[in-house]
């Protein structure tokens, strides 16, 4: 939360009341504060383990979220037809999440879009490719700022900057060391220049494709698996500060210590030649359990968080206008 300055004049240390950081007193006490209403759309087999990681992380601040579990109408439709996954109980998925059709009159502070184990060479192979389109659609009329992670990512990258994700002959697969570049909205505030992340992904998005749309910023790059965050921001308020409309995650920040471990288990299951996850086991020996270097990249879900709730209009009904300077 800002820290409350008592003066309209700079303070020779404390934050700049014109950085989100810190908000004047009297402002301070006439502040209107209610739950952000956040949607996630969970694409995921396991779809629990999912739902673990991610409140988690976005319940990690002091503000209220209220999270609306969503997912594809034809999915829905097939459990409660009797559809038993093998990941997740059928029972789960009739209590907790909803259909788009149920939700598609309601306005959202956030949306988030999970990844999904798609093998399809193009992500717009995918059968459920144009219910995934329908749901972007929608997003963009009733939600005020969007996170999409891995699949998700290359989805939303798709389909609002038809930046196309080829499916390579391997996984890039592992735990990548990455550097920041640019972060004009502050989503990787406190993190360090360089660090450590997650990736597992069959399909990477064109580069090059990438650097001809200049209003994507890319804010962190690896250099074995290349961009994996990026911003697609606009300006709100008085300031000109901006903050992410689209967050575009193509790392795992969220992913626990084992969760590596795990796919490559379920790969190897499948294929005896599945690769190791790279950079990830110690001395790349699958026997010794691996350390964690990358929690505190999660921080990135509660900065998501601040960042939102510092643009979101009071009312809902005005989602996703934005007022600029």
């Amino acid at each position: 939360m800002p820290v409350i300055v008592a003066s309209e004049e700079a303070h020779p240390f404390l934050p700049s009341l014109g950085s989100g950081s810190a908000i004047d007193q009297g402002r301070a006490l006439h502040q209107d504060i209610r739950p952000l209403h956040i949607a996630i759309l969970n694409l995921m087999a396991d779809k629990m383990t999912t739902e673990r990681q991610l409140a988690a992380w976005l319940g990690s601040t002091p503000l209220q979220v209220s999270l609306t579990f969503v997912a594809t109408d034809a999915y829905v439709r097939a459990v409660r037809n009797g559809h038993q996954s093998r990941n997740t109980p059928a029972e789960h998925i009739v209590k907790f999440y909803n259909p788009l059709s149920d939700i598609r009159g309601d306005k959202f502070d956030g949306l988030i879009v999970t990844g999904v184990n798609a093998l399809q060479p193009r992500v717009s192979d995918e059968t459920f490719w144009p219910e995934v389109q329908e749901i972007l659609d929608w997003s963009a009329s009733h939600v005020f700022s969007s996170l999409y992670l891995c699949w998700g990512a290359k989805a939303a990258l798709k389909h609002f900057h038809d930046v196309e994700s080829i499916k390579g002959e391997r996984k890039t697969f592992g735990l990548f060391h990455h550097h920041v570049l640019e972060d004009s909205t502050g989503l990787l505030f406190g993190f360090p220049d360089e660090f450590s992340a997650p990736v597992s992904r069959w399909k990477n998005p064109d580069k090059q494709a990438i650097a001809r749309r200049p209003q994507l910023e890319v804010v962190a790059v690896s250099e074995e698996t290349g961009p994996n965050i990026l911003v697609e921001s606009e300006p709100f308020g008085e300031t000109g500060r901006r903050f992410p409309r689209r967050a575009y995650v193509l790392n795992h920040p969220e992913y626990e210590t084992d969760t590596l471990r795990n796919e490559y288990l379920r790969d190897r299951a499948l294929d005896p030649d599945a690769s190791l996850p790279r950079h990830y086991f110690p001395d790349d020996d699958p026997s010794r359990a691996p350390i964690n270097h990358w929690r505190h990249t999660a921080q990135l879900y509660a900065n998501w968080v601040k960042l939102v709730y510092e643009a979101t209009p009071y009312d809902r009904a005005r989602i996703p206008l934005v007022d600029k300077a």
